[in-house]
């Protein structure tokens, strides 16, 4: 067994080593496909890193909440986004950092938006209010 708790390096609960996001990366997708093209792109740190780019963030090496939640929603190509997407990238904050923080190490904040994106599933339109 690894220090995450199983032998693929990972838990649902939260990760590895502290400091060490790595995981993520290894996890199975259970989430809705963030890319819509129906050819199952997998999303990885790359893309995210490209998302980045185009919203002019890669300069930075670490980022603001808003920063972080505007990168997510650029991935999952939101323009308005409600109260269930601002709770899961919350749970991702907590399962992938640890805690919420001021800023985000550029790496945690992809890693962040890759556990995200691994689990979101959508919100139940019936619940549903935009932010």
């Amino acid at each position: 067994m690894s220090a995450a708790g199983n032998e693929t390096g990972f838990n649902d609960v939260g990760g590895g080593p502290p400091g060490d996001s790595s995981w993520v990366w290894a996890m199975p997708s259970t989430g809705m496909s963030w890319c819509e093209c129906g050819e199952g792109h997998e999303l990885n740190r790359e893309i995210i890193w490209g998302f980045s780019r185009e919203l002019g963030l890669e300069r930075r090496r670490d980022l603001g909440y808003a920063e972080l939640f505007e990168l997510a929603m650029e991935v999952w190509r939101y323009d308005e986004v409600c109260s269930f997407f601002k709770m899961a990238v919350d749970d991702a904050i907590d399962r992938v950092y640890g805690r919420h923080a001021r800023r985000y190490p550029m790496v945690s904040a992809l890693d962040i938006i890759g556990y995200f994106s691994k689990r979101w599933q959508g919100c139940p339109e019936f619940d549903c209010e935009a932010l």
